[in-house]
């Protein structure tokens, strides 16, 4: 077992491919492929599940990953120090999102201060990015809580609330906001079931004895507001979600809390380290502004 095997290892599992993993080392397919097999048989397990397009990490690759991980972020920690104290000029940063909109002007501001970081990005629902956290899939993820998570490092950067969206020709187009109460027996187009924000405006409607009618399930913010805007239903979204859509209209729910924040989060054991460690760096200085 060496470096090269674990790195080629960490790649391929961060990127899905085989392919994709040559591409970001700059090195051979083959050669990845030689490593990820000596490793496996270092380990006497197979690490990867081979599918038609790509791979799965096993249950022996999702428990040796987070390990894997911790020594990668630490070399690169180290080889900061050494080259220029706390100076991060390289190294590779994996970032998890689910609300472009917060989490884009903070990847700007971190490329902008640390311009030899390589960032690869995921886009995925909150309890996804979570469990990617906890996994360490990703190095850092932007996700949306009603309040933080004891087994993660947490950091709350800015305040967002569930918003109704009702098309721009819809009769409550007009107003600015919509109490709980007149929500029931409306037909809405909802996100899957790993949205925070479904999850929000589910636990309020249960607390106020609410039915609405599901009409339509769709697995993306962007579809649901297009699905919203033609009609379909009506929506909910976070307040910076919303958009400039002339489509749309958001209204505020009044008889009900629905607040949540968007929080940067990491896992306690890399939070500290290298491109890690200036990513939340660069979130606290964002979120104070």
């Amino acid at each position: 077992m060496n470096f090269a095997q674990l790195r080629a290892f960490y790649a391929v599992a961060q990127h899905g491919t085989f392919s994709a993993a040559a591409h970001a080392l700059n090195v051979s397919q083959p050669a990845i492929t030689q490593h990820v097999r000596a490793l496996e048989e270092a380990m006497g397990n197979r690490l990867f599940h081979r599918r038609g397009t790509g791979v799965e990490l096993t249950q022996d690759g999702i428990d040796l990953l987070p390990n894997v991980h911790q020594i990668i972020k630490g070399l690169e920690d180290v080889a900061a120090r050494i080259d220029g104290g706390k100076e991060l000029r390289t190294g590779h940063l994996t970032i998890g999102f689910c609300s472009p909109h917060v989490t884009m002007p903070l990847i700007r501001r971190f490329r902008l201060a640390r311009p030899g970081i390589k960032i690869d990005t995921r886009m995925s629902n909150t309890n996804v990015l979570l469990d990617m956290v906890l996994q360490q899939r990703v190095d850092v993820a932007i996700v949306t809580l009603t309040e933080p998570r004891s087994d993660l490092v947490c950091h709350r950067l800015v305040a967002q609330e569930v918003l109704v969206i009702v098309p721009a020709d819809h009769p409550w187009s007009d107003r600015y906001q919509i109490d709980i109460s007149e929500l029931g027996d409306e037909p809405f187009v909802i996100r899957e079931a790993g949205s925070m924000t479904r999850q929000i405006f589910e636990r309020a409607l249960l607390d106020k004895g609410i039915t609405i009618r599901q009409d339509l399930v769709l697995a993306s913010r962007e579809a649901m507001k297009e699905a919203v805007a033609s009609g379909l239903g009506l929506g909910v979204v976070l307040d910076k979600e919303l958009g400039t859509d002339p489509r749309l209209v958001g209204l505020k729910v009044t008889g009900a809390s629905m607040d949540a924040s968007e929080y940067l989060i990491a896992h306690p054991e890399i939070s500290g380290l290298g491109a890690v460690r200036e990513f939340i760096a660069t979130g606290l200085d964002w979120s104070s502004l």
